[in-house]
């Protein structure tokens, strides 16, 4: 079997051969839903497709013919000849020597008998329409693929109607096998609409920034910012968390649950890596509309209201806590509020702003232990925490700043094993059982944590060994012994913090060569180039 070695994403071609027949398969998305086209070179090509709804979280999908009635909606399977059998709908797809046979699967739309060829067109299409995308983009120079996974990953997580972004297409693989660390992942959370927002402006693709934006505004109702921290691709609340009865997963792992209570939850981290991402866009050319502004000084003011109480955080704790992090979300936020104000909206009061700002920076800096580190908490025990991070790869505290160093340090010995690091102790009392894996998106804050502070050489080396021991497609964690990917997958946090950790390396090693000004040189002329080609489409 071979496969595209492209980036992930809404076209994938894969070759088998069965019996000394090279069969060509090539899969994709387009307007009525998901194409599947078969061909063989050298061959008549005749090919069962069977396929059967429901049975997870509902009921059995029940075929009338080639359309499936599946809880409110109705799927219809187009192309080959079908027969309903039970449960599934069988497909016969004939195929002569060398042409396509097609198969559309589509939800809630009238389908016409699909033409092979047509469809074939179609999806080369949508291939160079990628590529196209690829080649304006700016990779950087360390592990380029890294990056161009990412904007991949985003583009197929992303629910064109809506611009939403999920967090993963998938729902319930088992962060620790065996055990209760399992999770639904299919809904939109502000976090990876935020870093859909940024690393899109990062790496060239204006019009990819654009789209999360203006599905994050969307959320804005009334002038407030965003209540609830995940939300539906379409903007609704999430279904409330349920466990499926009697369904396990790998290695008997159970419960399996859909929905997610983490809409309930409040999260201030969410608004720092929105407000970060807004920064971003705007940093590469993008202008600031009264919407958006809204939406800024909505999140700034309720930073700068939010009083110390428990929250659950960007781990999204079942107990809530006094959390660190909780207050590096508060800061980053509102320093990118003022940074927004001051260049776009100069008029706009921001002394309570920065009144807040220095209160919270207080805080936090003042819980720094004697190794330098940072605790998880500001009650209870003072176990180490990777969010801590942040405080340096946002700039909380300055590259020059000693203490920045210290933390990187104390935090990587605390939580690191190899490359990789975790995100609090493992085997902690975080309310599951069984010992969850290496996180990776805070693996990528250690490269950029280390790039930031100047250890540029370790902060390459780390990245190298990531990028050589992990898949194209990247999980929320992994097993560091066995090398197992864990959790849902692909996983658009880790994409994304691969390729901002990639980008901070480039800028690192520019400073670390020619010195500030020369950084400062390279980033004008990065962003003129990343802005030429929207002023030159008007």
């Amino acid at each position: 079997m071979q496969r595209s070695a492209e980036p992930a994403g809404s076209v994938v071609r894969t070759v088998i051969r069965v019996h000394g027949v090279h069969i060509e398969c090539c899969d994709g998305l387009v307007e009525e839903g998901l194409v599947r086209l078969v061909r063989a070179n050298d061959a008549d090509l005749e090919v069962t497709h069977e396929l059967a709804l429901g049975g997870f979280d509902q009921a059995w999908g029940t075929w009338d013919g080639p359309k499936c009635l599946l809880d409110s909606a109705v799927v219809t399977v187009a192309g080959g000849m079908s027969q309903a059998t039970g449960r599934s709908l069988t497909t016969i797809l004939r195929a002569p020597r060398g042409s396509w046979a097609a198969l559309v699967i589509g939800l809630d739309v009238a389908l016409s008998d699909p033409d092979g060829e047509r469809l074939a067109g179609r999806l080369s299409t949508v291939e160079a329409d990628s590529r196209s995308v690829l080649e304006r983009t700016r990779l950087p120079r360390h592990h380029p693929e890294r990056a161009a996974d990412a904007l991949a990953v985003l583009e197929a997580c992303t629910y064109r109607a809506t611009g939403s972004v999920v967090a993963a297409p998938t729902t319930s693989l088992p962060e620790a096998p065996g055990a209760d660390r399992q999770f639904d992942y299919r809904y939109s959370w502000l976090r990876d609409a935020s870093l859909g927002i940024s690393v899109a402006a990062l790496l060239g693709n204006p019009s990819g920034a654009e789209r999360y934006l203006r599905f994050v505004v969307g959320l804005n109702d009334g002038g407030e910012a965003p209540t609830s921290p995940v939300t539906d691709v379409r903007g609704r609340p999430v279904p409330d968390e349920r466990e499926v009865q009697g369904v396990s997963g790998w290695a008997g792992s159970r419960p399996i649950r859909v929905g997610n209570d983490a809409g309930a939850q409040v999260q201030h981290d969410a608004l720092g890596l929105l407000l970060e991402g807004i920064s971003v866009h705007l940093q590469t050319g993008a202008s600031l509309d009264d919407d958006t502004w809204r939406l800024v000084r909505a999140a700034a003011d309720q930073a700068a209201s939010a009083t110390p109480a428990p929250t659950s955080g960007i781990w999204e704790l079942r107990e809530p806590r006094d959390l660190l992090s909780a207050d590096i979300g508060r800061w980053i936020c509102l320093d990118r509020a003022i940074w927004i104000a001051r260049g776009w909206r100069p008029r706009a009061r921001r002394r309570h702003w920065k009144r807040a700002r220095q209160a919270i920076r207080q805080r936090v800096l003042g819980a720094i232990d004697g190794d330098g580190g940072l605790p998880q908490a500001y009650d209870g025990a003072p176990g180490p925490d990777a969010s801590a991070l942040m405080a340096v790869v946002f700039g909380m505290l300055s590259r020059r700043d000693p203490r920045a160093d210290r933390l990187v340090q104390a935090t990587i010995d605390r939580l690191g094993t190899g490359p990789f690091l975790y995100r609090y102790q493992p085997g902690g009392d975080d309310g599951f059982s069984g010992k969850e894996g290496v996180f990776l998106p805070v693996c990528w804050w250690a490269v950029s944590a280390l790039a930031t502070v100047g250890r540029l050489d370790e902060a390459r080396a780390r990245a190298d060994e990531l990028c050589a021991r992990l898949p194209r497609l990247l999980s929320e964690e992994l097993d560091p012994e066995t090398g197992e990917s864990l959790g849902n997958v692909p996983l658009v946090w880790s994409h994304a913090e691969a390729a901002r950790a990639m980008y901070v390396l480039d800028a690192a090693a520019l400073r670390a060569r020619f010195g500030t000004p020369v950084l400062l040189a390279w980033r004008i002329v990065r962003y003129v180039r990343l802005r030429w080609p929207r002023h030159g489409r008007r």
